[in-house]
């Protein structure tokens, strides 16, 4: 299991927040964009170290995580917010099972 902070957490679950409200669809795109940039970044970096041994187990896991970004930010263009929300729920659920929170003590 993989660890995630707080923070990202939070920006998650204010996006989910976020989303009720139509006047902020621009604010959430590009809140889906941003993390879509991180976490292809996240990707490039762990198929780099891919020689490395257990760093492989993150490459599918980064890309799951990519397929349901970019299926939020498609649906969010379409303007098409009550299919959002569940598919943002689903990515929430994916990193609660996937992910260990940091320690309190960081």
């Amino acid at each position: 299991m993989f660890m995630i902070s707080k923070e990202t957490m939070q920006s998650v679950m204010s996006l989910r927040e976020n989303m009720a409200d139509p006047k902020k669809g621009s604010q959430c795109i590009a809140d889906v964009e941003n993390m879509i940039e991180m976490k292809e970044s996240h990707l490039a970096r762990a198929e780099w170290g891919s020689c490395c041994g257990n760093i492989r187990n993150l490459v599918p896991q980064i890309d799951s995580e990519l397929r349901l970004l970019q299926n939020i930010l498609e649906t969010l263009k379409s303007k098409d917010g009550k299919k959002a929300g569940p598919l943002l729920d689903d990515y929430i659920a994916l990193l609660k099972k996937s992910y260990t929170p940091e320690p309190e003590h960081w």
